[in-house]
Parts: C-alpha cells; sequence; structure tokens
C-alpha cells in the first residue's frame, strides 16, 4: 500500500514516503487508536446504572454511539477508504449519525422510541417486499428461511401486525431541520450537504474524480471517462475521529459522563504530531 500525505508541510513529499520505517510507523499509530476505540464504549456503559424504565434511551443511544464507533473504527483499519472517492461517503454516514442523534438528544424519552418505531417499521416493509418477489417468482414466501428469521426478529420486538410502517422521514422533518433544532446546522452544511454529493453521486464529484477533458482539441473541451488511481489521505483519519469525538462529548453531556482522562481524540492528535514531525525530520 502507497501512503501519500497532503497535509500542510508533508504536501509534496510523497518521493519518499513508502519506506518501510513509514509503513511501520503508519501502521503502529493505526493501530493505537484502533486500541483507545475499542475502549470507548466499555468504559461508559460500566460508569451508568442503567434505568430499565427508561431502556430506550439506553439502547438507541448507545446502539448510535456503538454505531459510529464502529464505522470509525472499520474506516481506520481499511486504508484503501482513505481516498475521496470513498472516505466522503463514510464521513457522510457518521455525518448522518451524528445528526440524528444529537436531535433525539434534545427529547431523548420520546424521539428513542419514535426512532425504534420507525426502524421496525421499515425492517416489516422491508421483507413484505421480499414475500411479494416470492410469490411473483412462484415460490412460497412461508417457507422462505429470510422471511422466517426476519418475521421472528421482528416479533421479538414487536408483534408485526402491531407494527406500522411510515414511508416518510422517521422524524417527520428535514435532516436540515433536524440539524436547526439540534443546534447542529454549521455541521450539516460544512460537513453534511458536501459529503452528500459523494454519496449521491452527483455532477461536482464525477466531474472532479471520474471525468477529465479530452486532449484532443477536435474534441471541444469533451469530457470522457477515467478510473483513476485516488490518492490515500491520512487527513481522512482526523476527520473521522473529529466527528466520533463530537458524539462522544454530546453523548458525555447527555449522561453527565465524567471521565479523567485525555479524550482518545486528542491522545490521536498527540500521536500523529510525533508522525509528523519524525517524518519531516527524516526528510528534511
Amino acid at each position: 500500500m502507497d501512503y501519500i500525505f497532503l497535509e500542510s508541510e508533508l504536501r509534496n513529499r510523497t518521493d519518499s514516503i513508502m519506506t518501510k520505517e513509514m509503513k511501520n510507523a503508519l501502521n503502529s499509530l493505526v493501530k493505537y487508536y484502533i486500541q483507545e476505540l475499542r475502549s470507548q464504549i466499555p468504559k461508559r456503559w460500566n460508569s451508568l446504572i442503567i434505568d430499565l424504565a427508561k431502556k430506550e434511551v439506553y439502547e438507541v443511544l448507545f446502539g448510535q454511539l456503538a454505531r459510529q464507533v464502529t464505522l470509525c473504527l472499520q474506516f481506520v483499519k481499511n486504508p484503501n477508504c482513505w481516498t475521496f472517492d470513498l472516505a466522503p461517503v463514510i464521513l457522510r454516514c457518521m455525518a448522518d449519525n451524528y445528526i440524528n442523534f444529537a436531535w433525539i438528544a434534545k427529547d431523548v424519552d420520546d424521539r428513542s422510541k419514535k426512532f425504534i418505531l420507525y426502524g421496525l417499521g421499515q425492517e416489516k416493509l422491508s421483507f413484505e417486499h421480499r414475500k411479494d418477489q416470492i410469490i411473483k417468482d412462484g415460490g412460497d414466501p412461508n417457507k422462505d428461511p429470510l422471511v422466517k428469521y426476519n418475521e421472528a426478529w421482528l416479533n421479538s420486538q414487536r408483534y408485526t401486525f402491531l407494527t406500522e410502517v411510515n414511508i416518510g422521514s422517521w422524524s417527520g422533518i428535514s435532516i436540515r431541520q433536524m440539524a436547526e433544532e439540534a443546534d447542529c446546522i454549521d455541521f450539516y452544511n460544512y460537513v453534511y450537504t458536501p459529503f452528500s454529493s459523494v454519496a449521491h453521486n452527483m455532477w461536482g464529484h464525477l466531474t472532479r474524480y471520474n471525468l477529465v477533458v479530452s486532449d484532443n482539441p477536435l474534441h471541444k473541451n469533451l469530457k470522457i471517462p477515467v478510473i483513476n488511481e485516488s490518492f490515500i489521505d491520512i487527513y481522512n483519519i482526523k476527520l473521522a475521529a473529529m466527528y466520533l469525538d463530537k458524539m462522544i462529548r454530546l453523548f458525555d453531556g447527555v449522561f453527565k459522563i465524567k471521565l479523567d482522562e485525555k479524550s482518545a481524540y486528542d491522545k490521536l492528535l498527540s500521536e500523529f504530531k510525533k508522525f509528523e514531525n519524525q517524518f519531516l525530520k527524516n526528510n528534511g
């Protein structure tokens, strides 16, 4: 794997980056952060006395935090995802998760239940569509193992006949309105919206990464398709870590958790600084 850094002084220093020493240093940094990530959920879960009368609150908010940690963890572990083709897709997913979390945090009792019910309704809708397709193909949905599994899973949480399907937004408002109400409209504007162009394969992304102007003057600047080998940029690790840290800080505020230690994100920044200094020293 060729690691290409595109940060501050590290820009244009790609000639000597692919040394074994640098790869080992980067791998050590990644392993260190992964260990920090794995400790985030247990620390918080074990610090609380769970109120079973409000179990939906703990299930939803801890579930969303676990999702954010998982996305960050899997992203950091896979250098092939650190490109500008793939990184924004994952980062946009993290932004979406944060906005949902922040909106729920404004009214945790009611909105956590709404989040669950909407999700169960979507599951019901999904396997009802599968049933219809099986019937169209001449099969028997009652004999389909996936249908049986999904129905059993749904009934274990809420009986199928009691589960309503809502085909609109789970919150009843747009994601922008959610961001406004959750006091994170800047995050929506500067993160969610730009990365949405990648997730939705919009023209702004396609024209930068999947099209190039033909070098034939007779083509009148025709853009032709291209599959580029995108640069791997470790700056995207910092972004993923930043978005996770943003959720962790909000999460700790909701549950009033105070851990007497440096945050995983601050620890990562310290390790990054050491890594950059070592690199510049070795290549100065």
